[in-house]
């Protein structure tokens, strides 16, 4: 009986000096506009020359409207800044296309998808949890 009052405070310490991990993940919503990612990073450049001068002007385009062949899909923020999913997150943004007929007239007319995604952030691309 004495062993076992003994054991109980000594196994308790062990108990509580265990270190608790805790992983802890932040839920953020972004709205904006779908994009396709393959265009977004589309540049154009063009060289003009006369006698006098040579201009050269670049064009990098960042709104590309989500078209039927869209796999690879990001974000645009009304702020400008630009959200990349993941390899799921896309799979699931082209089967909420295929099922919300409002975004499939949309994709097929070339109009802007406004919507809102909440998810994690994972390193440089998003998770999704819901979109909206």
């Amino acid at each position: 009986m004495r062993i076992a009052v003994t054991l109980v405070p000594f196994f308790a310490g062990f108990l509580f000096a265990q270190e608790s991990t805790r992983t802890e993940t932040t839920i953020t919503t972004w709205n904006g506009t779908l994009v396709d990612e393959g265009c977004r990073t589309t540049r154009t450049k063009e060289t003009t020359s006369n006698e006098s001068k040579t201009e050269t002007k670049t064009t990098i385009v960042t709104e590309c409207p989500v078209v039927t062949k869209t796999t690879s899909f990001g974000l645009l923020t009304p702020e400008g800044k630009y959200v990349r999913f993941d390899d799921a997150s896309n799979t699931r943004i082209i089967e909420t296309i295929k099922n919300n007929k409002t975004w499939t007239t949309y994709v097929t007319e070339r109009k802007p998808i406004k919507t809102r995604i909440v998810g994690t952030a994972n390193g440089n691309v998003v998770v999704i949890k819901e979109i909206q």
